[in-house]
């Protein structure tokens, strides 16, 4: 039972009991453990099913308000601005449906260095976020590939957003590694203004906003809660802290792999 419980956790919603045991009270609770497993099987069926229906339902009409747009605007700065504001909400919907995907994942032998250089290329706009990474050559990690490359893009992008340093107004980001026993720790550091201490434990959960300087209504608020999960999914650590001479630092911590 308690390793059927484990499975279920993990999400593996097919683990079933014998339900032919002779004794009655075992019988009844096997009986109710596999009523339990099919309705939570059917739960996420369902949920997968109705946001794959709301992506969808989604980005048809935004598709066309954006053609719409570019046909029928004149004005190029109003063009622009509705042409910005359709790219958030698709972000937004990507988000939601990053948060909200299934729990498995494969994990393998990962590249450090080449999958942080790949995040850190799509990150090109040098007046908003400038970034230095330091991881050696020769480290590879345990961990899905698309979601490791999902938590370093939701990392770089919370530190565009909200970590700009004051006096430049150009996120200075800092990507660096430390090795401890079967574990690589990647550590990301911004130079922003940080965040109060009592609110650090509150930045993972969906939709907190705290301090309007790191939580402006631009985002759906899932970045660091989708980080969170991802690194959970992966077996791996997360965790954040504020640098002692200002700026938030977020721990990253996988198996190392090999």
């Amino acid at each position: 039972l308690s390793f059927a419980a484990s499975r279920i956790r993990e999400g593996e919603y097919d683990s079933t009991l014998d339900e032919t045991m002779l004794t009655r009270e075992i019988r009844e609770v096997n009986q109710g453990f596999n009523r339990m497993a099919r309705e939570l099987a059917r739960i996420e069926e369902d949920r997968a099913v109705m946001l794959a229906g709301i992506s969808h339902d989604l980005r048809t009409p935004l598709a066309r308000l954006r053609l719409e747009a570019e046909m029928s605007v004149n004005d190029d700065e109003a063009k622009r601005n509705m042409a910005a504001d359709i790219d958030q909400l698709d972000a937004i919907i990507d988000k939601f449906m990053d948060y909200a995907r299934p729990g498995e994942v494969k994990l393998v032998s990962v590249h450090l260095s080449s999958l942080i250089d790949r995040a850190v290329a799509s990150f090109r706009d040098t007046s908003q976020i400038r970034i230095q990474a330091r991881v050696p050559i020769d480290v590879y990690v345990l961990a899905d590939e698309t979601e490791l490359s999902r938590v370093m893009a939701n990392l770089f992008e919370n530190a565009r957003r909200y970590g700009r340093t004051p006096d430049t107004g150009v996120a200075e980001v800092e990507v660096s590694y430390a090795r401890s026993n079967n574990w690589v720790q990647i550590s990301v550091r911004d130079h922003g203004t940080g965040v109060p201490p009592e609110k650090l434990p509150q930045l993972t959960i969906p939709f907190f906003r705290g301090d309007t300087a790191r939580t402006a209504a631009t985002g759906a608020g899932l970045g660091l809660a989708i980080v969170d999960k991802a690194l959970a999914r992966m077996g791996g650590r997360f965790e954040l802290t504020n640098a002692p001479d200002g700026g938030l630092v977020a721990y990253v911590r996988l198996k190392r792999a090999g």
